[in-house]
């Protein structure tokens, strides 16, 4: 029945007690109708409403036991923001028991795990409730892309939704047989529109305050930023860090979403595991244009703009400004660069990766802190080995380390934190050839530009070498 005629059919009932109400009442005695006049009677919009809310109430407890809603749950990793976890809607709960990773299909990802839940929230336990919450397989980040299967970005499009099928019968907590089929359950792509789509769950963007605007008034540019505030920063009566990332030039244009989602590099310092002992700000730029080139050319509105953002923060939130980072790949390498050269005091230390600049404009910077990376397939190798150089000849000290980009956790740290732990204020840490990337069966495949910073940001020590270093 459609609502309207739902309303029609509510008021027609209101009043039909409404008239029989009355017919009784002129027929009972004087002091029957005083004793009635004294209780609370519903009007008719309410009685209406009433019998509207059981005639829903039925037919929901009418209804068919099976898939209400398909949800996703999309996480940010070195390679991009990928769906981590679907999460089922029944309308009934179901029997844990009576799942496996073949109960469903998910098109074109990989199973690992299935769980129930009372919430809409992954778990790792089971818990009596209407939600069954499937994990995805989440593959290396620097699997060479060719053999990735586990939903990463295309070009420039995020695949934040999925197609789900329940093959075989579930059975609900009542003993209730939901039957599998062929059909399939959808959430919809993209987000939503301007309100957002509650079915694709992103928690790590969710985190950021998006898309803040700073009118420059040096410049008269406008920016256009995310940013991330630290939990209790009002309340707590100390001062912060501030993290700033610059991406590469593949992230430029109007999209807030897409500077976080296209890597970790603005993330990674807002995970809980971070924040719960180095709580921080974080600010991550969003640029309409590629605003610096290979030619050492770049839009000095932009580049004086961010500078100036970061002074204005500065007076404007509890921000420790001796402890002030600037961090970013490609164009953000190159930008850090130039805005560490021309205001030497603005930032305590960059991590930095595939990039370069002319190493007579930037050799000032020699003494500053800095710690790079930079795979050796990459072209971006030999012009950074220059730039070391120029500062090692003016005077910098300067730790290196290669490493290869397929090992361990702990042989890469093993190598690194030998170079870490010097008392180089540079550190120069490069991908060794032929290592940067894999196959399927962890076989080494060349690296290249954007497999650095896949990597970059989960490599053992490196967030921890930047937040060390103070003024």
């Amino acid at each position: 029945m459609k609502a309207g005629n739902k309303w029609i059919a509510a008021l027609c009932s209101a009043a039909m007690v409404a008239s029989m109400a009355a017919g009784v009442a002129a027929e009972e005695a004087a002091p029957a109708e005083t004793e009635v006049a004294e209780e609370t009677v519903a009007t008719e919009p309410e009685r209406a409403a009433q019998v509207l809310v059981a005639e829903e109430k039925v037919e929901d407890t009418n209804g068919e036991p099976g898939i209400r809603k398909v949800y996703t749950v999309n996480h940010i990793y070195g390679d991009g923001q990928k769906v981590s976890n679907v999460i089922i809607e029944y309308n009934t709960a179901i029997a844990a028991d009576s799942l496996s990773t073949d109960t469903y299909e998910v098109k074109d990802r990989t199973i690992t795990a299935v769980h129930t839940n009372s919430e809409r929230e992954v778990t790792e336990e089971n818990a009596e409730g209407n939600y069954v919450v499937l994990d995805l397989e989440i593959q290396s980040p620097i699997l060479d892309d060719k053999y990735a299967t586990d939903g990463r970005i295309q070009g420039m499009t995020v695949i934040d939704s999925a197609t789900v099928i329940q093959h075989q019968d579930v059975t609900a907590i009542d003993g209730t047989v939901i039957a599998g089929s062929e059909e399939e359950h959808s959430t919809s792509a993209g987000d939503g529109g301007i309100m957002g789509n509650d079915a694709v769950i992103t928690p790590d963007m969710d985190k950021f305050d998006d898309n803040h605007y700073y009118n420059d008034p040096d410049s008269h540019t406008v920016l256009h930023y995310n940013f991330f505030k630290p939990e209790g920063y009002a309340e707590s009566g100390e001062t912060y860090p501030l993290v700033l990332f610059i991406p590469d030039a593949s992230a430029v244009g109007d999209s807030w979403e897409y500077i976080l989602q296209q890597g970790n590099g603005g993330t990674v310092w807002t995970s809980e595991e971070w924040q719960a002992e180095n709580p921080c700000f974080v600010v991550t730029m969003i640029y309409a244009d590629k605003y610096i080139n290979d030619y050492w050319e770049y839009y000095e509105d932009y580049m004086f703009g961010t500078m100036n953002l970061i002074r204005d923060l500065e007076e404007k939130y509890p921000i420790d400004t001796g402890r002030v980072y600037t961090t970013g790949q490609s164009m953000g390498c190159m930008a850090s660069m130039v805005m560490m050269e021309k205001d030497p005091e603005l930032f305590t230390a960059a991590y930095i990766m595939a990039g370069q600049w002319d190493p007579e404009q930037v050799k000032d910077i020699k003494d500053q802190n800095l710690l790079l990376l930079v795979s050796e397939d990459d072209p971006a190798c030999e012009r950074l080995d220059k730039n070391v150089a120029k500062w090692e000849e003016e005077g910098g000290v300067v730790a290196r380390a290669t490493f290869e980009g397929i090992a361990s956790p702990e042989e890469q740290a093993a190598v690194i934190d030998e170079a870490l732990s010097s008392d180089a204020n540079i550190c120069y840490l490069k991908i060794a050839t032929g290592t940067g990337s894999m196959d399927l069966e962890g076989n080494a495949l060349n690296g290249s530009h954007r497999m650095t910073w896949r990597l970059g940001y989960d490599l053992p020590g490196v967030k921890e070498w930047l937040f060390a270093q103070t003024k």
